[in-house]
């Protein structure tokens, strides 16, 4: 088995193959729950899955202005040529942002070898910058001194595209996650589901220490210490709900619309 949404992960089979122990726990929790079977459309590409529909239910919130964990903690992809066109497009914006271009330029580089690097290296910087002065996902950035954000999310709001426009052009794993999609190695079926205390056996992170999908933590006295504001209870909503429109476009219409059937007719 692998993690789907990091196939393409520059660390390549380090972080995408689903070890033994978590293989067996991943089939033993999708034979023992219900699910449904249904069909995904991932970058044009179809691929049967079979879904544990009901915790698309699960109450989430994704309040990422109020979040002070560093989900973009590193680089989830080897980016695809649309995104590095779209950066080099709005290079300006994208450097207010991030800052890249003034690191490396104080690093020696030339414009043309950054504008190179973004257009050839895997990350968009030259790796021996990548987790050193380039740290965190190449485009991250920190909107204060707590909250880290996407430029590639906020040129796109800023340029009015649509959301799948923004989902189109964002590495798909940072628009889905934190859904978990395992998959065969012959990529003939996906496992769909979100971490919780039962899932968290077996997928890629132990996501479920962050509060946008887990509301008990959200009341605590532990996250409150150091996230005093956001994560109001009355944004919670189910999770088919708050990303809606980010499984539509990153899934495909079908799965969607097979979720919602289900939980409907339940």
């Amino acid at each position: 088995m692998k993690y789907l949404l990091y196939l393409n992960h520059p660390h390549d089979e380090k972080v995408y193959k689903v070890n033994k122990t978590k293989e067996k726990r991943a089939r033993k929790y999708f034979s023992t729950v219900s699910t449904i079977e249904t069909t995904i459309d991932i970058r044009g590409e179809k691929i049967k899955a079979i879904v544990d529909y009901d915790i698309f239910n699960k109450y989430a919130n994704f309040d990422c202005f109020h979040c002070q964990d560093d989900c973009c903690g590193d680089n989830p992809m080897i980016y695809e040529k649309k995104t590095r066109k779209f950066i080099l497009d709005n290079l300006e914006e994208y450097n207010n942002l991030t800052k890249n271009v003034d690191i490396l330029e104080e690093m020696g580089l030339e414009k043309k070898e950054i504008k190179d690097s973004i257009k050839k290296d895997k990350c968009m910087a030259p790796e021996d910058f990548i987790e050193c002065e380039v740290k965190n996902c190449t485009c991250s950035y920190k909107k204060d001194n707590a909250t880290t954000l996407c430029s590639i999310h906020s040129i796109a709001l800023n340029k009015n595209l649509d959301f799948k426009e923004i989902v189109d052009l964002k590495p798909l794993v940072c628009s889905l996650w934190p859904l978990e999609i395992l998959v065969e190695d012959d990529m003939s079926v996906a496992y769909i589901t979100l971490p919780d205390d039962f899932t968290n056996g077996f997928t890629a992170e132990d996501y479920y220490k962050i509060a946008c999908i887990n509301y008990e933590l959200s009341t605590s006295p532990i996250f409150r210490r150091y996230n005093p504001e956001g994560f109001e209870e009355k944004d919670y909503k189910p999770f088919y709900e708050a990303y809606g429109e980010t499984l539509k476009y990153g899934l495909g219409e079908k799965f969607y619309n097979d979720i919602i059937k289900k939980l409907e007719i339940e």
